[in-house]
């Protein structure tokens, strides 16, 4: 998530209604193509690289956690972005995999360079192709559902993640989820734990865990403590400014962050939600 050239997130209860999604990320695609273009673009390109390390690890670590068998499962992965999760999931030898984008910019260039994962060009917030219901055992969404503004849309993103998945299927998410009142910003809203969790249950979700997918190294949106937002201001001051602090900086945090993600059992910042579809659940039709 980025909050280059765009307000911070700060407490409210309004939500951006002209907000268009579509336009903003083509836009931003074009103009930072690759993990910058998915990442917190003023961080720089040294400094993403090591977070996108420690999404790696502990995607792959809580994968290893839920003691499953992965080898049969078919997977779909929404906001497939630049296909990181994607090639994740066929490294961990899924049966198949596929995914889609809002722009066509992402879906044309991972058809391009994914040939072997199907792609489609789909709002997750819009009506979701009848022949995409039911279809899949695990449906991923990492980082995509707080850049949904919109309240209506982002329940029905929820409603249609939900029927993607088969009874008994797996969903995996990250969002940061505020104790205290959702934060807004023009491209992004963190939804409050509560309510998120109460959505969930509504749509025909169990939630069975979250973990932590960062604790240091990314922006303590939800701390109150001023000493933390010093710290981390501290921290990234140097990060901002030079290429070679910020791989440096990264590269000294990384071991911290991943014994970090492995005992906290939250996070002021990010983090990854459990939830399988219940099986007394319908598809939503």
């Amino acid at each position: 998530m980025s909050m280059r050239n765009n307000p911070q997130p700060r407490p409210t209860s309004a939500a951006n209604s002209c907000f268009d999604a579509r336009s903003y990320w083509e836009t931003r695609l074009q103009e930072y193509p690759g993990l910058c273009g998915v990442g917190n673009t003023c961080l720089g390109r040294s400094y993403i690289q090591w977070l996108y390390k420690v999404r790696r690890a502990v995607f792959l670590r809580l994968l290893a956690s839920l003691r499953t068998d992965f080898r049969a499962a078919r997977v779909f992965d929404v906001g497939a972005g630049t296909g990181f999760y994607l090639e994740l999931w066929k490294q961990v030898g899924v049966s198949s995999v596929a995914g889609c984008d809002l722009t066509e910019i992402a879906v044309a260039r991972l058809r391009s360079i994914l040939p072997w994962a199907r792609i489609l060009r789909l709002d997750i917030g819009e009506t979701l192709p009848s022949s995409e219901r039911g279809c899949y055992d695990i449906v991923s969404a990492f980082d995509v559902l707080f850049h949904i503004v919109e309240d209506k849309l982002y329940e029905r993103a929820v409603r249609n993640l939900c029927s993607l998945l088969r009874p008994g299927g797996l969903l995996l998410f990250s969002d940061l989820l505020p104790r205290n009142g959702a934060l807004r910003a023009e491209h992004l809203t963190f939804r409050p734990l509560e309510e998120v969790t109460a959505l969930l249950g509504r749509t025909g979700f169990e939630v069975v865990g979250r973990v932590p997918m960062f604790v240091v190294m990314e922006e303590p949106l939800d701390s109150t403590s001023q000493w933390y937002h010093f710290l981390w201001k501290l921290m990234t001051y140097p990060v901002k400014r030079s290429e070679l602090a910020g791989f440096l900086i990264g590269g000294m945090l990384y071991p911290l962050e991943l014994i970090l993600t492995n005992v906290c059992e939250e996070s002021s910042s990010t983090e990854i939600v459990i939830c399988y579809k219940r099986h007394e659940e319908a598809i939503p039709r």
